[in-house]
């Protein structure tokens, strides 16, 4: 009986466990499933709240692989791409880039590829349209629980920006220009036509003196005066429809300078000479021979203008494989460290020479005269067929 007492004790006990168990499971079973569709609502909130970033923000937000196929593409993206996203989930990225900038995309793969976290660029894309878009990539790579990697990517609009930024560029572009050609215009004139101009007005004093002294060489005088009025009018129009002279060949420096020389002659006494190599001078092509001989003109005038010479001598040679002008008078020098003794004139001098990739350099002593040269380096000279 005892025996039998106790196995009906244990079984109620068994029993009483298995049901306080049973109804335990039952409760936490419950809780369970509450926490669950609590999450499962905060879920579907934050999922509904990302969507709506997703399809309302004003940059576009894609997803892509590492190959550059597009998996998915925001209502901004449709709109500034012209694709609707069922389209454009067919595509790979770098078809909708521009054929110049595709390179520089497909370079930003192979960095995600080599495990790089994030990477960003600026490329040009082409929208369904034909519209020309700059985008600003930025790209970092996720990867879903075990599956694989992929790219998450915003990119913003910089169109606007981008040609506000060439307009710019172009402004600045134009302004530059028009600065260089001003700057061009006032060196011709001053060492072309004003310098013309000057010869002639020496010419014609010259002229003056001889009126009573020899009348025939007077009037030979004057008619060279006009003629040299006449090519001067010419260079004038030229200059107001925006043409250059005539360019200058190498182996007519010697003629010209030769009827520089001629000029200045008759119209002042000071006494000038001359001595061109021929084949320096075939070395120069017609830039540089231009550009030599307005150097010529500057400092042959000076010579007459400021230094009152008596004597200059002008030469082009070849010295150590350079073609080497120089330009040498017996003025009245002058001090190379006042810079008021800096003229336009010599400025034009170094400007000219640079521009020919030349090296130009004015030597001076008060008392002693002033020698010009300007050398160009036998790397870049011309050399004839």
């Amino acid at each position: 009986m005892p025996q039998l007492t106790e196995l009906f004790w244990a079984l109620f006990l068994l029993v009483a466990f298995v049901l306080v168990g049973i109804i335990w499971v039952g409760i936490i079973r419950r809780n369970v499933r509450r926490q669950t569709e609590t999450i499962r609502r905060r879920e579907a909130a934050l999922e509904e709240h990302y969507r709506d970033l997703f399809e309302n923000a004003h940059d576009i937000i894609f997803t892509l692989d590492l190959e550059g196929n597009l998996a998915s593409l925001n209502a901004a993206g449709e709109q500034i791409l012209g694709y609707p996203r069922e389209e454009a989930v067919k595509l790979n990225f770098a078809q909708l880039v521009a054929l110049a900038h595709r390179d520089s995309f497909r370079a930003i793969l192979q960095q995600l590829k080599a495990s790089a976290p994030n990477a960003h660029c600026e490329v040009e894309m082409r929208a369904k349209d034909g519209r020309r878009v700059m985008l600003r990539v930025n790209l970092r790579v996720q990867q879903l629980s075990g599956g694989p990697h992929y790219a998450q990517g915003i990119a913003w609009d910089i169109t606007e920006r981008k040609q506000a930024e060439e307009a710019l560029q172009e402004s600045e572009h134009r302004l530059r220009r028009s600065l260089d050609e001003r700057v061009q215009l006032g060196r011709d004139l001053h060492d072309g036509i004003i310098q013309s101009i000057y010869a002639v007005g020496l010419a014609l004093q010259e002229c003056r003196n001889l009126m009573k002294q020899d009348a025939c060489r007077a009037e030979a005088q004057l008619t060279k005066a006009v003629a040299d009025l006449n090519a001067i009018i010419r260079d004038v129009r030229n200059f107001i429809v925006g043409l250059e002279p005539q360019a200058l060949q190498g182996r007519e420096f010697k003629t010209a300078l030769q009827s520089l020389v001629a000029t200045m002659s008759q119209s002042h006494a000071a006494q000038f000479s001359f001595d061109v190599d021929p084949q320096a001078a075939d070395q120069l092509d017609a830039r540089e021979a231009t550009h030599l001989l307005q150097i010529a003109r500057e400092a042959m005038s000076n010579s007459l203008r400021h230094a009152r010479a008596q004597r200059t001598i002008v030469s082009l040679k070849r010295e150590n494989g350079c073609v080497r002008l120089e330009v040498q008078d017996d003025g009245t020098g002058f001090e190379q460290t006042v810079p008021a003794n800096r003229g336009h004139g010599l400025r034009n001098i170094a400007a000219r020479a640079n521009e020919i990739g030349a090296r130009s350099e004015v030597v001076s002593t008060p008392g002693k005269g002033t020698l010009v040269f300007v050398e160009i380096p036998a790397r870049q000279l011309y050399e004839p067929a």
